[in-house]
């Protein structure tokens, strides 16, 4: 079964937005609330809060955990006390249901009714330390959430890997870009591998260094024909126009 992820800006529910503003020591505050759709299944609609205080992500809850998780100090102490709330664990259950539940059917469904399938390439490049670097980019995909992994002999890739923030296009597709900084062996197989909503299975694309030796000796090769070509075809007619000027050629003629 397809495996992929929405994720829901809630500005259209302003009923459940924390209004951003500054405390009275001018710290600044502000939530952002997400829903994660995996399928039309309501159960797995997964509702998240992102809490902010003075730029540091503070604490999140997940409604698959049923908490909140702190990650700084601060965060511990308020999660440890919204945990033991049971008025904020019943305001978090509705608006599950409210922002996230209710709309999965419309959401999915205008989703689906624009889905774009990612073109994606696979060239070789040079990093700046002068290793090889594999760039793989995909491009024209609806909607935004991609996975764009390294495979190396059928096993993930982390090292030396680096991904581009998803761009958009300047109209509702997107691209990405990641890159490979790698010195392969002759033996080893290296692929990239994307994944997306509108593919019923991941596209792999394989790097295979030998072919692109020989991609690099057959354009070396066509450009020297090309420009022992362009030579004969001057001095065909550098002789050509010194046998029109030659008197005893024009009297033949």
């Amino acid at each position: 079964m397809k495996r992929f992820m929405y994720l829901l800006f809630p500005c259209l529910f302003s009923l459940f937005l924390v209004d951003c503003a500054a405390d009275g020591n001018g710290y600044f505050m502000y939530a952002d609330f997400w829903c994660a759709v995996y399928s039309r299944e309501q159960a797995q609609v997964e509702y998240l809060v992102d809490w902010y205080f003075n730029k540091e992500f503070m604490m999140q809850y997940n409604s698959t955990v049923g908490n909140w998780t702190g990650f700084t100090p601060a965060g511990l102490n308020t999660a440890s006390m919204l945990n033991g709330d049971k008025y904020d664990i019943l305001q978090r259950k509705i608006e599950r249901q409210l922002i996230c539940v209710n709309n999965v059917g419309l959401v999915l469904n205008i989703t689906e009714e624009n889905r774009a399938e990612p073109s994606v390439t696979l060239v070789e490049t040079t990093s700046s330390s002068h290793e090889t670097m594999l760039v793989c980019s995909a491009y024209d995909f609806y909607p935004k959430y991609i996975k764009v992994a390294w495979h190396q002999n059928g096993q993930e890739v982390t090292s030396g890997v680096t991904v581009s923030d998803v761009m958009t296009n300047g109209d509702w597709t997107y691209q990405v870009h990641s890159y490979l900084e790698y010195t392969p062996g002759r033996q080893d197989r290296v692929s990239c591998v994307v994944e997306h909503a509108s593919l019923s299975e991941p596209k792999i694309l394989d790097w295979d260094p030998s072919l692109n030796h020989s991609e690099r000796s057959y354009l070396i090769g066509g450009v020297c024909a090309l420009l022992l070509g362009a030579v004969f075809l001057s001095l065909g007619l550098i002789q050509y126009k010194r046998k029109s000027c030659d008197p005893r050629f024009s009297n033949t003629l």
